[in-house]
């Protein structure tokens, strides 16, 4: 191949090799999701767009994105392993504490202990039952990852 051949094309190398390296970094480290609905909100109206950091370890308090039934989904981690959580009288409780709602908490959770490796995780429009309460504790390994920032993108707000 001659020199001035060469030269010509380096610079499409550098931009192949740029645009593989974006995309494993998209694939491996970040997940986006579009939020669907009014389970998040006010915390995530429904159309916005979220970014997902996922080589974090989910923590008390941290929304995530997560599979359930081979449907992606968003919700809050209300507890983490060893955790007691139960819900009564419209109300969630968390280690003996209520936890603060905007809304009343709907349905009924049996004080139960949040098993090894899992999270329980609730929607932050908590009429929407469609989360631990319905499902139970959520493994860790379905959590695809932890929200860090989203952009909105127009949609309306519930």
């Amino acid at each position: 191949m001659s020199k001035r051949m060469y030269r010509w094309m380096w610079p499409l190398e550098k931009i192949a090799l740029f645009l593989v390296a974006i995309s494993v970094i998209l694939v491996f480290v970040f997940s986006i999701h579009m939020a669907n609905g009014s389970s998040m909100y006010p915390s995530i109206s429904d159309g916005e767009l979220c970014l997902f950091f996922r080589l974090d370890t989910p923590q008390r308090e941290d929304i995530v994105s997560y599979k359930y039934n081979q449907k992606l989904r968003m919700g809050r981690v209300v507890a983490i392993a060893g955790d007691k959580v139960s819900v009564d009288h419209g109300k969630l409780y968390v280690n003996g504490y209520e936890k603060d709602s905007f809304y009343e908490v709907s349905g009924h959770v049996a004080e139960h202990v949040v098993s090894s490796q899992c999270v329980f995780i609730v929607n932050d429009y908590r009429g929407d039952q469609n989360d631990s309460r319905k499902f139970g504790d959520m493994a860790i390994d379905a959590i695809e990852g932890v929200y860090f920032a989203s952009v909105r993108t127009g949609g309306h707000s519930a």
